[in-house]
């Protein structure tokens, strides 16, 4: 018999949704709730709508859902402009005849001809509300009514249409126009460090500066350029008297800092420029760093210090400059605070006021662009044509400077000026600095709404309004870009974000490079697939430099442990979304593509010059073309749409049908992508197939998992698996179904550690398994660092596996411990392991808790198992064997590019 379900559709917004909620559990409070919505109900079991994709899809899903279902009524909210249009469709698809609509008020009726009072009551108050919106202030009508009586205000409207206009105009003129080529910097130059100060009036803070930063250079060919901005202040003679070592470039009239910087770097004789404000305070050992940064980095173009403010100041700089993505109002580009041992990572630009720069390449750009009056941006500007041409610049931390900050121009320029001034030259990089056409016109509609917003606000900055002004003229700004793009534009702002950081590991030995990429930190140890990665980096240590990029939730310092083993380590934030985009390929795989991570591979491929880059899962080869020159090999630690063909036995659904078909299309294209795939087993091997497969099966650490020699506690028994994986909990809702009711008969005790946030997994895959572990006898655990302990306490492991890919790492580790094991066959899939001598196989309930309690009751025969899996595992799981493996495999990988 059907059971007999009631269907909230969630089509409105996220305020209303637990109204609705308690709404619908009070009609036919018997009947079951189900929800469908963007985001998880707080109550009522689940459908997750995906506005992403098509409608189509979105139904098939549903239906795939409540097939088997009996539905009373749905419901969904009529909420004004909500974008739910198809949702509640859909709604009204499922249940025609009993299909109740809620208004904003969450007041309902029926759509049926017998409430058709209700529903005329309804239109005439919807009808009602809409006049009264649009004659009221804020209306659509009002506001048009209200400008034709005041012509005035059309004028922000009409500024803001034809800012958009000419910057369409632009975005043509973009499309059409071919880079310059770059000029060559004329004149040899001496390796050594010029520092340029450009000062007005800045006797004082000159006074301040000098002294410190002629310690810093003592003892480094060096030559100190201050270019004198029509002062009045004495500061010729100043120089003279006082430090007459000081080159002097003077002019009559206030010259913009651009200007100013140029004429000192066409007087520079040195390898390296610094573009150094007079209102700085430098740290002891500032040039150091800032100098080894360009024998690290290959191609370097800019090395810039950190900036500390005075004591009781709000540190508005730090020298870790980012453009990420818009948010709100606020201006696009910001200053982070740098993370804990974050060093040489890399940033759009270097600060003007604190930047070692590379005296040739600054002027094959032509110096600082002196567009920008009078100051601001014009950083930005030569830091971003740098990285189009393959330039980085990084940020330096051991290179500190305190920064008197706006010592200089707040005495001539007010705040509502230098607002105005950074807005207006912000516009203007857009239009000199981007030449992708469709970049531009992505961040040119997004600067002018950003203003048009704030322009239209009740008390609007003066700033936005001339802003908008002066982009009705930007097409007098237009100057064909220098030098043809060498990196792809999107990729350098998705690199300049601020979600990608650099760590500093143990300093490169010269050895052959690899690059590792992986989904997430190879440490701790939370999972298999990261004692996989890290058992395997810690031992090819020894003959390779390492560089790991890995994708992280959030940003932090890494593990030293992580360090250890690696020249760099490159984290890079991985944006997470309820939102899934639509794709032809499986949704993992979308989940995990970042452009901040295909920029920070390539940027690190340029860098370090990997011979061989390791990409870790099967969604990771999708960067495989990232990694070019490099020999690329694809780490399968299972093979996924064989998991979903599993699954898919188990019950049909219409989801992973999908996912499975997307799986089997991206994972076997991926397999021709990259010269090697590494599978956990034979199994697997044989059937990726071909040359480029070969099988470095999982191991085992042997020094750390050892047999213990005291009991283990009675009637014990272990599972160890993350419920973030479905098929760890697949397999404990099997167990606690099918097998542990007999164990716990006899008084037996379950031991689970089941990872991480184990009750939001529960919950997240609630429709595919059902399980209650308050149970008597039930111990469960989040994450545990050492599972030592758990395991030597147990008297039985077990892999209650119903569905398996790969190979399962706590087998192994079980093996080593030297532990009885009952598995199914699913729980040792690819391992060649014995029933009846390392392990107990069983694939019904009945048999696997027999096999539990026969354990239990004969200790002789329990210890002949533990021994046997001991041997088992020195003789075929051990580490170091399998790393051997691996090392030949990189070798012939290496001989392939010779």
């Amino acid at each position: 018999m059907k059971e007999s379900i009631k269907v909230a559709f969630a089509s409105g917004s996220q305020d209303l949704i637990p109204g609705l909620v308690e709404r619908m559990k009070a009609i036919r409070p018997e009947l079951p709730l189900w929800v469908v919505s963007e985001s998880p109900p707080p109550e009522g079991r689940w459908i997750r709508y995906h506005v992403g994709w098509s409608a189509r899809e979105n139904f098939a899903l549903c239906r795939s859902k409540l097939r088997g279902k009996r539905i009373r009524f749905t419901a969904a909210i009529f909420q004004p402009r909500a974008p739910y249009g198809w949702m509640r469709a859909m709604a009204f698809c499922f249940s025609p005849w009993r299909f109740l609509v809620f208004n904003e008020n969450l007041d309902h009726f029926r759509l049926h001809p017998r409430c058709a009072g209700a529903i005329l009551r309804h239109l005439a108050w919807r009808a009602r509300t809409f006049l009264r919106l649009q004659t009221n202030p804020g209306g659509t009508l009002y506001t048009c009514l209200w400008r034709v009586r005041h012509p005035s205000a059309m004028r922000r409207p009409m500024l803001y249409a034809t800012a958009r206009l000419v910057g369409g105009l632009i975005q043509l003129w973009k499309a059409l126009a071919a880079a310059r080529p770059l000029t060559r910097p004329g004149g040899p130059v001496l390796r050594g460090v010029s520092v340029v100060i450009p000062s007005r009036d800045g006797k004082g803070l000159l006074a301040r500066l000098l002294p410190g930063l002629k310690r810093e250079l003592a003892g480094t060919p060096a030559e100190i350029i201050v270019v004198d901005n029509g002062s009045g202040d004495g500061t010729a003679d100043y120089l003279r008297g006082e430090h007459p070592e000081v080159l002097f470039e003077y002019s009559a009239r206030p010259l913009a800092f651009a200007e100013a910087a140029n004429r000192g770097l066409a007087r520079a004789k040195h390898s390296h420029v610094c573009l150094l404000n007079n209102d700085m305070t430098l740290e002891e050992g500032f040039f150091a760093p800032l100098v080894e940064a360009f024998d690290r980095v290959p191609e370097l173009f800019a090395a810039t210090a950190q900036i500390f403010f005075p004591p009781g100041i709000r540190r508005e700089e730090t020298g870790k400059a980012v453009m990420p993505a818009p948010h709100a109002d606020d201006f696009p580009l910001r200053c982070d605070e740098p993370l804990a041992g974050e060093n040489l990572s890399y940033v759009l630009y270097g600060s003007g006021g604190c930047t070692l720069y590379d005296t040739c390449k600054l002027r094959q750009l032509g110096g600082l662009d002196t567009i920008y009056q009078p100051a601001y941006v014009e950083d930005l500007d030569v830091g971003f044509r740098a990285w189009r041409l393959g330039w980085p610049t990084v940020f330096v931390e051991g290179a500190r400077v305190i920064h008197a900050h706006r010592a200089t121009t707040a005495r001539y320029y007010s705040q509502d000026t230098l607002e105005r001034v950074l807005e207006v030259n912000y516009l203007r990089f857009l239009v000199r600095a981007i030449s992708s056409p469709a970049l531009f016109g992505k961040l040119w509609g997004e600067a002018l709404g950003r203003l048009n917003r704030k322009a239209a606000r009740i008390a609007p900055p003066p700033s936005a309004m001339a802003a908008l002004r002066e982009a009705m003229g930007a097409v007098w700004w237009l100057q064909r870009p220098s030098g043809a793009p060498a990196v792809n534009e999107p990729l350098v702002l998705a690199l300049g974000s601020g979600d990608v950081a650099v760590f500093q590991g143990q300093r490169a030995s010269g050895r052959a490079v690899v690059l590792v990429a992986s989904p997430y930190l190879p440490y701790p140890l939370s999972h298999g697939g990261a004692v996989r990665i890290f058992n395997l980096m810690r031992r090819a240590a020894r003959d390779y430099d390492q560089v790991l990029v890995a994708l992280v939730d959030e940003l932090a310092e890494p593990a030293p442990e992580l360090l250890e083993l690696c020249a760099e380590v490159v984290l890079v934030r991985r944006r997470g979304s309820h939102l899934r985009r639509a794709s032809e390929r499986p949704d993992e795989v979308d989940a995990f593509d970042a452009p901040a991570f295909h920029a920070a591979v390539r940027q690190t491929v340029r860098k370090w010059r990997p011979e061989v880059a390791q990409l870790e899962h099967t969604q990771m080869a999708q960067y495989a073309a990232d990694c070019a020159p490099a020999r690329t090999v694809l780490v399968e630690h299972d093979l996924t749409y064989e998991l979903c063909e599993q699954l898919l036995a188990l019950g049909e659904d219409w989801e992973e049908r999908r996912q499975w078909k997307r799986w089997r299309r991206f994972e076997r294209d991926a397999w021709g992508r990259v010269d090697r795939v590494v599978t956990m087993s034979e199994k697997d091997r044989r059937t990726v197939s071909g040359p480029r497969a070969v099988c470095l099966p999982n191991g085992v650490d042997l020094q750390r998992f050892h047999p213990w020699e005291r009991e283990p506690d009675p009637a014990r028994v272990l599972f160890i698996g993350s419920f973030a994986h479905l098929p760890n909990v697949l397999a404990m809702e099997f167990f606690l179904r099918e097998a542990w009711p007999a164990v716990a008969a006899r008084g037996g005790t379950l031991h689970i550690i089941a990872g991480a946030r184990h009750a939001y997994y529960l919950e997240h895959h609630q429709d595919r398994a059902q399980i209650e572990l308050t149970a008597p006898g039930i111990e469960v655990e989040d994450f545990v660092a050492d599972v030592r302990p758990a395991y030597q306490r147990a008297t039985v492991v077990i892999a209650p596996s119903v569905v398996s890919a790969g190979t399962n790492i706590k087998i192994l580790e079980a093996l080593a411990m030297g532990k009885a094991i009952v598995s199914t066959p699913a729980g040792i899939n690819g391992l060649d392991l014995v029933s009846g001598e390392e392990v107990v196989v069983a694939q019904r309930g009945e048999a696997f808790s027999a096999a539990i309690l026969d354990l239990l009751d004969h200790s002789e025969k329990r210890r002949a198992m533990e021994r046997k899996a001991r041997a088992t595992a020195e003789r075929d799981f051990d580490w170091e064997t399998i790393a051997g493996h691996q090392r030949r495999l990189y070798e012939s990988l290496r001989a392939m590019t010779a």
